[in-house]
C-alpha cells in the first residue's frame, strides 16, 4: 500500500472530493486546503511529496504559491502538478518556468491524473534511492542523498526539475542525448516536453551554473550532452 503524502491546493468542492476519493483509493494519503494560506499552514508542519495545485484561487494565483514553494530551502525539493483551467500555451509556459513539474488542464480525466501523479512519485522516488551519494563534473558536485548542488564550493539552488536535468547530464556525461529520451526521463513519460520548456529549463540550469554552464552543450538538431 502507498503511503506518500499529497498536498492538494483546490478550491472547488466537488473537484476537491473527486481528486481526494481517487488518490485514496489508489493508496495515497491527502491533505487538501481550499486556498493559499491554509496550504502555507499545512506544509509547515508536513512534508508532502507531492502538492497538486489549481492557478485560481481564492486569495491568488497558485503561481506565487510554487514559486514560494522553490524558493524555500526546507521544500524546494516537493514535485509541484498544477491542475488547473488555465490552458493557453502561456499559462502553461508560466506554471513550467515557475517551477511546476507538470501541468495538467480542466476538464481533465481522473484516471490521466492518477497515471501522471504515479510517473512523479516514481520519478521521485528513483532520485532519492540513487547508487551514488555524490556526483561530480568539473567543479559542480551534486548530492543525490540531500539533493544539494554546489559550484566553485557555493551552494546553488535548484528546481526539482534542474536538479533531475543536472544529474542525468553527468551520469551520461560525454554522452549525446536526443530531446525525445529527456523528455521521457525527466518529464512524464506520456506528456512529450516542448523543446521550448526543455531549452527555458536547460538555459535555467546552465545560468544557475555560472562559468561552468557551458559544459552543457547544445548539440544542433539532435539534443545536448555534458562535455566529458
Amino acid at each position: 500500500m502507498k503511503k506518500e503524502l499529497i498536498m492538494l491546493v483546490e478550491d472547488d468542492p466537488s473537484i476537491r472530493l473527486l481528486v481526494t476519493e481517487n488518490l485514496k483509493n489508489e493508496g495515497y494519503i491527502i491533505k487538501s486546503s481550499d486556498d493559499i494560506e491554509s496550504a502555507k499552514k499545512q506544509i509547515s508542519t508536513c512534508m508532502p511529496d507531492l502538492v497538486i495545485l489549481d492557478r485560481r484561487l481564492p486569495d491568488g494565483d497558485g503561481l506565487n504559491f510554487c514559486r514560494e514553494i522553490r524558493i524555500s530551502e526546507r521544500t524546494k525539493h516537493i514535485p509541484v502538478l498544477f491542475l488547473t483551467a488555465l490552458g493557453g500555451i502561456y499559462d502553461k509556459i508560466s506554471g513550467f518556468k515557475i517551477g511546476g513539474d507538470d501541468y495538467l488542464t480542466k476538464p481533465f480525466d481522473v484516471k490521466e491524473l492518477i497515471v501522471r501523479v504515479e510517473s512523479i512519485i516514481r520519478r521521485r522516488k528513483a532520485v532519492s534511492v540513487a547508487d551514488e551519494k555524490v556526483l561530480k563534473a568539473k567543479n559542480i558536485v551534486l548530492n543525490t542523498e540531500t539533493h544539494e548542488c554546489y559550484v566553485n564550493n557555493k551552494m546553488v539552488n535548484l528546481w526539482p526539475k534542474e536538479y533531475e536535468l543536472l544529474k542525468m547530464f553527468i551520469e551520461k556525461k560525454g554522452k549525446v542525448l536526443n530531446k525525445e529520451y529527456i523528455s521521457e526521463n525527466i518529464w512524464n513519460r506520456e506528456y512529450y516536453a516542448s523543446s521550448r520548456t526543455m531549452e527555458m529549463t536547460i538555459g535555467r540550469l546552465r545560468k544557475k551554473l555560472g562559468k561552468f554552464g557551458n559544459v552543457i552543450e547544445t548539440v544542433k538538431g539532435y539534443g545536448f550532452k555534458m562535455k566529458a
